[in-house]
Parts: C-alpha cells; structure tokens; sequence
C-alpha cells in the first residue's frame, strides 16, 4: 500500500488497518464531507457547506420569495425548499415583513414563500404595478369630457383606455353612467384614432385610401401600380385580367404599367404588367386571414406607390369586434 494512502488525505491522520484494508481514504464521515463539499459556513444561526443556499437566504432576506431566489441563482426551487425545510424558516427568516404595509409575518404559514400578509396587500401591490401613476386615476372632469367626447365620436370604451392612457373599467363607467345622453356620429377627430386597418375599411374615396396608406407606408420606391377596385374571379386569369384593364379602366395593358387585382375572398392578389413583350403575372397568396382591398364603391381604381403596396400587403383584417361605432 503507498504511503499517501495510509493516511486521511483531508486531515491526515492514521488510517486504521480496516480502514486500508477497505480502500478508504479518510477517516471519518466528518472528513469525507469536508474533502468533498468543503468545510462548514456558519451564516448566522445557519451551519452548511452550500454557498448556495446562503446566497438563496439573503434573497430571501430581502423580501423575495423562494421562487424567485431559486430563479436568480438557477436553481430548482425544489431544492431551495429543501434547505428551508432542513434549517427551518423561523431560525432564517426572524425579521421578514409585508411588502404592502409592512406587517410582521413571524408565525405566518410558509412565511419563507409568501412576501404579503394576506390577499387584500397583494391585489393593492398587484393594482400599484399595473397603474404606476395614480394620480391619473382620480377623478377628472376634463379627462371624463374628454373620454365622452370620442365615445359620441364614434369610438369604443378600450381604444379610448389606450388613447388617453388610463383603465378601461373607468371609461366604462362613465360611458354606461353618462353615453346614453347623446346620439353618437362619427367625426374627423375620431376616424383619425382608428387603426389604419379599420380607416382603410371606411374609406369611401380613393384619395382617402392614398392618404392612409402614404401616412403608414415607409420611405421608398415610387413605381406606381394600380389598384383595381372590387373583387374578380374566373377562367383564362391573363387574357381576362387584360380585358377588365382594357374594358373597365380604359387603360392600355401594354403600357408598362402594374395593375393589381384581388380575389373575392381576399386571399390572393393577383398582379400584371407588360414587360418586354411579354405579360408578367404574379400570384401573392395570403397564409392568414385575409388582405385589406377597395370596394367597388370606392372607385374603380386607386394609384399607390410600389412601398404604399408592399405596406397594404403587410396588413390583414382583424376578428372581433370592431372598436368603432358602425
């Protein structure tokens, strides 16, 4: 047997002869913890060989929960659990209080996990994190004359919220105490808050289509192209879109020009154009929802720029409710 192994490579102290004839190599528990994990931390009232778990007391110390230590220090909170079920969460946490109002939880049930005495601190908390200003939600009379003032316009309780920036049960309540005093239209004031989605829809003119779509649309190329009106569907797709071109806008579709057509569930668009000597048809088919087009009501055509229709193509039309007045 070599000589290194004759004693305790922790302490060195003699090994017994039982202990040799065992392959051992350090003469107690004590030293085989010690060798292997490292020597005793004393942390207060606390006795362990984890720095670990001293890290997780003193984030626990400053108010956090066991979760959210274990989160920081990329541990399994399992195992944070563990430790203050070992130790004991008394002898851990002696001064630990409310983070609301400040009340003692000494005695408290897993006071180690919970950081408010009860439910009604935690919804205060839970409501001072979601409304950090809340001097905003006093009562306001401009702001609820305000708030009236584009429900009558046209638009609905949540886009108002956002608008004005503050909760939508309030503005709720004053439109269920005080809507019903005035016949609601809509006005300038309010399409101009809409979502460019919802202006597209109600446009009813193609310079109003060319306005929102400029405002929206970023910087770019300028090549026009031509957005027919309506829905058009059917057999023989160039020769047809190349009649509609020459019949109904009494254009030439040998001009060069791009004209754009779109199907009648708004799922494809479809683009042409003469380019050297030759039709070029494109198909642009949408994987979801279904693509913003001009009615025939609107006109028959509408001359965008090449940015102002790659931003049209970007937008679908959203499910739900509409949040304006119809």
């Amino acid at each position: 047997m070599a000589t290194e192994h004759r004693k305790c490579i922790n302490c060195g102290k003699e090994l017994t002869d039982r202990q040799i004839w065992r392959g051992g190599k350090y003469c107690s528990r004590r030293c085989f913890a010690d060798g292997r994990w490292g020597e005793p931390i004393r942390f207060g009232k606390i006795l362990t060989r984890s720095k670990a778990f001293i890290e997780a007391v003193k984030l626990c110390q400053t108010g956090l929960t066991q979760a959210e230590a274990a989160k920081l220090l990329g541990l399994c909170p399992r195992l944070v659990s563990d430790w203050f079920v070992q130790h004991g969460t008394d002898a851990i946490l002696q001064n630990r209080v409310c983070a609301h109002c400040g009340k003692s939880l000494n005695g408290m049930q897993y006071r180690s996990n919970r950081k408010y005495c009860g439910e009604s601190c935690a919804s205060k908390a839970r409501y001072a994190r979601n409304h950090p200003d809340s001097g905003r939600m006093k009562f306001d009379p401009e702001l609820r004359t305000r708030a009236l003032e584009l429900y009558w316009g046209g638009l609905e309780g949540t886009l108002i919220a956002r608008h004005l920036g503050i909760a939508d049960g309030t503005v709720h309540s004053w439109i269920h105490d005080f809507g019903h005093l005035r016949k609601r239209c809509r006005n300038p004031e309010a399409f101009a808050l809409l979502p460019v989605t919802d202006r597209l829809i109600e446009a009813k003119s193609p310079k109003e289509w060319q306005k929102i779509l400029r405002e929206g649309a970023p910087d770019g190329e300028s090549a026009p192209i031509h957005l027919v009106c309506g829905a058009f569907d059917g057999k023989g797709e160039i020769n047809r879109l190349a009649e509609i071109i020459f019949n109904l806008l009494r254009c030439d579709p040998c001009d060069g020009e791009t004209y754009a057509f779109c199907s009648s569930e708004h799922e494809q668009i479809s683009t042409i154009c003469w380019r050297n000597g030759a039709f070029c048809y494109t198909k642009l088919p949408k994987a979801q929802g279904a693509y913003i087009w001009p009615q025939v009501s609107v006109g028959l055509q509408i001359v965008v720029c090449k940015n102002e229709f790659e931003y049209l193509l970007s937008l679908s039309k959203k499910r739900g409710p509409k949040p304006y007045f119809p």
